[in-house]
C-alpha cells in the first residue's frame, strides 16, 4: 500500500476476503501449455474489451469468445457490474504480463489508480478452446510492497472456530515475517465472529495494534460522501443534474462550472487530483479539513473536459464535500458526524488529525524519498487531516456498524442503501424532489468507493457479502 516500506503492509480492515461474485483464480503454479500460447488472440480480445470499460463491448466479446456454460454463470447485467467495479477500482488498465497455466492463462494488470488486477482465463478442452471460466481479483499495486501475500487458508463454509484458528495462525505468520500489521474483523449475518490484530500501531513506542485501534481508512470514506449526497437528494436539496456553477457560483475555474453532481460521483468531472505539484508545495500542516483541500484543487486546470473521460478523481470528491457544506450550512466533517457516524453508532470514527490524537491511532511509515532503508513516519507526505475524498480514522467494529446501518436502512432508503453496499447495479431511482413542471429528479448512480490517495495508513477494500 502506498507509503509503506517493502514487505510491510498496514491493512486496517477486511469485512470479507473475496467478492463472492468472482470466480476463483486458476493456479499460477501450473506448467505452461502450448494451448495457452495458441490462444493469445482470445486473451487480447478479452483484455481489450476489459480495458474499454464499455459493457456493450465486453458483452460482444463474451458472446464471441466465452462458452455457453460460462455465459450462463453470470447475467449480462452482472458482467456489466463487474466491469464497472473493476474500472472504478483500477482505472485505466495496462496489461503487464500473460503467464500460461495448466488450464489457460493468468493476466497481470496495472491500473492508473495504483491498484492492480490479477485475472485468470480457463479455456475449454478440445477444438474451439473458448473461455470456459474467468476470474479477476483486485488488490493494491505492489510498488514498495514486495510480493503479494498468499491467501488465508479459510473457506466460507468454515465454522467460526475453524475460521478463527486458521486466520489467527495466518496473521501470526504474516506478522512474524514482517508482511502484515493491522486489524482484521470477520462478520457473519452482522455478527462479528473474528476480531484480531497484529503488529505495532506506533513503532517508536511499540504500542501494539488491537481490534479497537483507529486506522486511517483512506478512500473507504468516499462512501460517506456518496451517502451524504444521496441523503440530500432524498431531502430534495440536491439533484444529479445540479452543476458546480449553480451550487458553487464562486468556483474559481469557470471551465468546471458545467460539471454536474453525477459527473463528480462518477469520476467524470475532470477536477485536478489532490496529489501533484500544488500539493507538494503546500505545507502539510495547513491541510486539516476538506475546506483546505478544496482551496487547493479548485483553482487548478481540469485534467479533461467534464464528461469526456473517466479517471479516478479525488478532486471530484473534495468538491462534493464543499457542495455538502454549502448546501447544509455545516462543515463537511460536522455533517458527516451528525448524519452518518451518530445514527450508525460509529462511536470511534473521527476526523481528528494525528497531532490531536487520543493515542490509539495507527500510523503509516515509508522508506520513500531517501536512501535510509529505516521506515519513518509518512506524515511529511500527507496532509495533517483528511478530506471528503479520504482520510477518516475508524475501527473495524465501526466499519461493521456502518454496513449494518446501511442494511437496516437507518441512514437512507432501502434501494440506494443496497446500492452503496454494491448489491445493485446502476439503474437510477426517483427521488422526492420535483421540478416545477412536475417531472421527478433522480438519485445518482451510487457506485462503490475507490481507493485513491496516500494517507497516514492504508486500508484494504471494505467488502461485504451475504
Amino acid at each position: 500500500m502506498a507509503g509503506m516500506p517493502t514487505g510491510h503492509r498496514r491493512i486496517a480492515l477486511l469485512l470479507a476476503l473475496l467478492l463472492a461474485s468472482l470466480a476463483p483464480l486458476a493456479s499460477a503454479a501450473a506448467q505452461p501449455t502450448p494451448a495457452a500460447a495458441d490462444h493469445r488472440a482470445r486473451v487480447d480480445a478479452f483484455f481489450a474489451a476489459l480495458a474499454s470499460g464499455r459493457p456493450d463491448t465486453f458483452e460482444a466479446m463474451a458472446r464471441e469468445h466465452f462458452t455457453p456454460a460460462s455465459l450462463a454463470r453470470r447475467t449480462s447485467e452482472e458482467r456489466a457490474e463487474l466491469l464497472r467495479r473493476l474500472r472504478e477500482d483500477v482505472g485505466t488498465m495496462t496489461l503487464e504480463a500473460v503467464r500460461p497455466t495448466g488450464t489457460g492463462v493468468e493476466l497481470e494488470i496495472s491500473g492508473s489508480t495504483g491498484m492492480r488486477g490479477l485475472g485468470a482465463l480457463d479455456f475449454e478442452p478440445g477444438g474451439s478452446r473458448r473461455v470456459d471460466r474467468f476470474g479477476i481479483r483486485v488488490e493494491a499495486g505492489r510498488g514498495e510492497e514486495g510480493p503479494a501475500l498468499p491467501p488465508p487458508p479459510v473457506a466460507r463454509d468454515s465454522s467460526d472456530a475453524e475460521f478463527d484458528a486458521a486466520l489467527t495462525a495466518y496473521l501470526a505468520a504474516r506478522a512474524s515475517a514482517g508482511e502484515f500489521s493491522g486489524a482484521v474483523l470477520v462478520a457473519r449475518a452482522g455478527r462479528a465472529t473474528v476480531a484480531r490484530a497484529v503488529g505495532d500501531a506506533d513503532r517508536a513506542t511499540h504500542v501494539a495494534n488491537t481490534p479497537a485501534t483507529r486506522f486511517n481508512i483512506g478512500s473507504i470514506n468516499k462512501s460517506f460522501t456518496q451517502l451524504a449526497v444521496a441523503q440530500l437528494m432524498a431531502a430534495g436539496r440536491l439533484a444529479p443534474t445540479d452543476t458546480i456553477g449553480t451550487l458553487l457560483p464562486d468556483y474559481p475555474n469557470a471551465d468546471a462550472h458545467s460539471a454536474t453532481i453525477q459527473h463528480l460521483l462518477d469520476h467524470r468531472g475532470g477536477i485536478a487530483d489532490i496529489f501533484g505539484p500544488a500539493f507538494a508545495a503546500t505545507p502539510k500542516a495547513t491541510l486539516r479539513a476538506n475546506a483546505d483541500y478544496y482551496r487547493l484543487v479548485a483553482p487548478q486546470p481540469l485534467t479533461f473536459a467534464r464528461g469526456t473521460n473517466r479517471a479516478y478523481c479525488n478532486g471530484c470528491y473534495v468538491v462534493l464535500g464543499e457542495i455538502i457544506a454549502r448546501v447544509t450550512g455545516q462543515s463537511y466533517e460536522s455533517y458527516i458526524a451528525e448524519h452518518i457516524f451518530a445514527p450508525a453508532r460509529m462511536s470511534r470514527t473521527t476526523f481528528v488529525v494525528p497531532d490531536a490524537s487520543p493515542g490509539d491511532m495507527a500510523y503509516g511509515y515509508t522508506t520513500r524519498g531517501g536512501s535510509d532503508p529505516t521506515p519513518r513516519r509518512n506524515s511529511d507526505m500527507v496532509g495533517a487531516g483528511g478530506s471528503a475524498a479520504g482520510g477518516t480514522w475508524s475501527t473495524v467494529a465501526d466499519l461493521l456498524a456502518y454496513v449494518e446501518a446501511l442494511r437496516a436502512h437507518r441512514l437512507l432508503g432501502k434501494e440506494p442503501s443496497l446500492r452503496l453496499l454494491g448489491r445493485l447495479g446502476h439503474r437510477r431511482l426517483p427521488d422526492t424532489r420535483r421540478r416545477r413542471s412536475g417531472t421527478q429528479r433522480r438519485h445518482p448512480r451510487l457506485g462503490r468507493h475507490g481507493r485513491g490517495g496516500a494517507r497516514q495508513s492504508r486500508s484494504a477494500p471494505c467488502r461485504t457479502t451475504r
